[in-house]
């Protein structure tokens, strides 16, 4: 069967973020083949996509057949589908991988029948990108560790701060838990319609990519209360977005941390506005000037949001132990502490 290598590593290349670091369910380190479609599963996310030209059934390790079509030069391949290996041949090359042709991944058990496919808000994805850094990472408060998606809008919390994303028109699917780890993949596909089962929720993009995840079984906080905000508006020097590209070098962890990197800004009373982070390789220290005579206010907050919101405002509200920021269809209030008027260094 020839079969075009670079539409058949493409379609790898979306599946792969479904696949496990390591197999404690049979096959979720494996590449399933079913029918025409690639599947990749790993009890949180399951994710398919097309293969034109592909009618087969049957698992291949993942790392072991991705590896070696990466090392093939020609754009066209043989592929032979045996009964318990598939062989690749590729001018003189050729490799035999063990195919195991049951397919042990529980997508009938587990996520059944996809359902009808309603069209998404056409600012669904922005909202997500927007809301998901916000998510807590304490797996002791599960719901917090999720984006809640509710008719109108997304939003998300860990407690010291909360963001919430206005949609742009309603969600056609009862509103629903979405984990953060799931988001943090599923954004990087153009989705464009989402169906809802009762234990999983899917998403398919225009090329039919599926992207099916968990969702949570919990209710969320109801967080409309500490949104509203009323106190001084601030607005930052029109330098901060240059300090900020300066503090981002040392606020970024190693790649496998996980962390979010930070920056924590500092206003005192005599309107000095200090900026720091700091990570395993060193920290960073700048200050800049403002008007503000209130009280000190000490807030942290995730260095890409913030490098992004200058790019739209330089305003925002203080109040009473919080900071608020306000767009067009978005909010985001962070908890700060504060001390009274001179008792700042």
């Amino acid at each position: 069967m020839k079969v075009n290598k670079v539409e058949l590593q493409e379609a790898l290349e979306k599946v792969k973020p479904g696949l496990a670091n390591k197999e404690l369910i049979e096959q979720t380190t494996s590449f399933s083949f079913m029918g025409d479609r690639v599947v990749t599963y790993n009890d949180e996310i399951s994710i398919s996509h097309p293969v034109k030209g592909l009618d087969v059934t049957g698992a291949v390790k993942a790392q072991a057949l991705y590896q070696f079509l990466n090392k093939i030069k020609k754009d066209e391949i043989d592929i032979d589908w045996e009964e318990n290996q598939v062989v690749i041949k590729s001018g003189r090359s050729k490799a035999g991988l063990v195919l195991e042709s049951e397919i042990k991944i529980p997508i009938d058990e587990e996520i059944g029948e996809v359902g009808k496919w309603e069209e998404l808000p056409n600012n669904f994805l922005d909202a997500l990108k927007f809301c998901y850094p916000c998510c807590s990472r304490d797996m002791s408060r599960p719901v917090l560790t999720c984006v809640n998606i509710e008719e109108g809008a997304v939003e998300a919390t860990d407690s010291y701060q909360i963001v919430e994303y206005v949609l742009n028109s309603k969600m056609p699917v009862k509103g629903f838990l979405l984990p953060a780890a799931a988001v943090r993949e599923l954004v990087r596909y153009k989705i464009s319609e989402v169906a809802r089962g009762e234990s999983w929720v899917h998403f398919r993009t225009e090329d039919g990519t599926i992207f099916s995840s968990r969702m949570i079984d919990n209710d969320f906080p109801d967080t409309s209360k500490h949104l509203e905000l009323d106190g001084l508006e601030f607005s930052f020097p029109k330098n901060v977005d240059e300090i900020l590209g300066r503090a981002n070098v040392f606020s970024k962890k190693e790649s496998n941390s996980g962390d979010i990197p930070t920056v924590t800004i500092e206003i005192n009373n005599k309107g000095i506005v200090k900026i720091t982070s700091e990570n395993e390789y060193g920290w960073f220290e700048e200050v800049s000037r403002s008007k503000y005579k209130g009280d000190v206010v000490r807030f942290t907050i995730g260095i890409e949001f913030m490098m992004g919101l200058f790019d739209k405002l330089q305003n925002c509200v203080i109040g009473e132990n919080k900071i608020g920021f306000k767009g067009e269809n978005w909010r985001h209030v962070i908890a700060m502490s504060t001390e009274k008027e001179g008792k700042d260094e």
